[in-house]
């Protein structure tokens, strides 16, 4: 995000890659939000598949939200420059890295103990723990239409939860259960604050809104995300277990593994859009799209894991859309008052420099 007047810093840009225009309706972000909620929505029913099947590891399940970065590889071959960000933002998104596989980590255990719903509609609570995050960390405006739609995403989740009966999974202790429900919880918390640390960090970087930038970050906290869950299988013996959970595996030997290798595609795909999103948006937009997603996650879990869609689901789904058309509407309004601005200046600069030459 260059500033206004000045060329982007070398280090941070790229001469043959112009930077892109930070909006919410640019391409950019809407292949993004493409990628944000098909990664989200195939990644989260892939994982539970993996649990309810017989899946236990949960170092592992963390390990696979990280390992697909090799796959960002190919895309970044094709930028006509390297290392777009300075080794500071390098460094910080390292950092970054941590935090977010400790979030993955996190995620994993609420996935292993709460159903495919329960624990997307608790996640989707980052909303609001992203809302408060945004405003102390990057000093994040709210207008009338985001605040509306903060309140109409944040209370689609929760009429989802009071409207649901009981549904632990069979078997499982009530202790288990309210464990899993505290996890979910602290990986929303952490994820909110995860996004607006990001953002945060793009703004005093500078880090210019490009393809190849936005990939190099994901690459970025991908490798050491990748690395601290490799500590976490090693110590937990992860590896040992593989080929015994495989062999056990619900669903075949064969299938086992191909859900690994297609839940970490998908969460590739997913961190992909999101750190695309905080680059081209606001962390506050990536969880709108993140909360938008919950409807055709539930939608997923009826199709493929059998789950009832109650009314309260329905209910859900309409907040959900209602929030994300306004969020929309006002950031529509923003960008054409922005641009009706922008073009009355020269206007009334003219109209200055007249009023200025008749006096003298």
């Amino acid at each position: 995000m260059a500033t206004t007047g000045e060329s982007p810093l070398p280090i941070m840009g790229t001469t043959q890659e112009s930077p892109l225009p930070k909006s919410t309706l640019s391409p950019f972000t809407l292949v993004n939000s493409v990628f944000l909620m098909v990664g989200s929505g195939g990644a989260a029913l892939l994982l539970r598949i993996y649990f309810i099947h017989g899946g236990q590891r949960i170092w592992l399940s963390a390990f696979l939200q990280v390992a697909a970065w090799p796959l960002l590889l190919l895309p970044l071959s094709f930028s006509t420059k390297k290392f777009n960000l300075s080794l500071f933002i390098y460094f910080v998104f390292a950092f970054i890295g941590i935090f977010w596989a400790l979030d993955c980590y996190l995620y994993a255990l609420a996935s292993s103990l709460l159903p495919l719903s329960t624990s997307s509609l608790v996640i989707c609570s980052q909303l609001a723990f992203t809302a408060v995050s945004a405003f102390l960390l990057v000093r994040q405006r709210f207008t009338p239409y985001s605040f509306n739609a903060v309140v109409l995403l944040t209370i689609g989740p929760a009429v989802l939860s009071l409207g649901e009966g009981s549904d632990r999974p069979e078997g499982e202790s009530k202790g288990k259960y309210i464990f899993g429900l505290l996890m979910a919880v602290a990986a929303a918390a952490l994820a909110g604050f995860i996004f607006a640390s990001m953002e945060l960090m793009m703004r005093r970087g500078k880090v210019v809104q490009t393809y190849a930038a936005a990939i190099e970050m994901q690459l970025t906290i991908s490798i050491s995300g990748s690395v601290f869950c490799l500590i976490g299988m090693i110590i937990n013996k992860d590896f040992q277990a593989i080929r015994r959970e495989a062999r056990e595996f619900g669903l075949g030997r064969t299938k086992y593994y191909m859900i690994l290798i297609w839940d970490a595609v998908f969460w590739q795909l997913s961190s992909l859009g999101l750190v695309g999103l905080v680059s081209g948006a606001s962390s506050l937009f990536v969880s709108v799209m993140i909360a938008l997603t919950l409807p055709l996650i539930e939608i997923l879990a009826v199709i493929f894991l059998h789950e009832k869609f109650s009314a309260s689901k329905g209910i859900a789904l309409v907040l959900s859309i209602w929030g994300f058309i306004s969020y929309l509407y006002g950031e529509k309004r923003q960008s054409d008052k922005a641009k009706k601005v922008a073009q009355q200046e020269p206007v009334t600069r003219a109209e200055n420099e007249l009023s200025s030459n008749e006096l003298t």
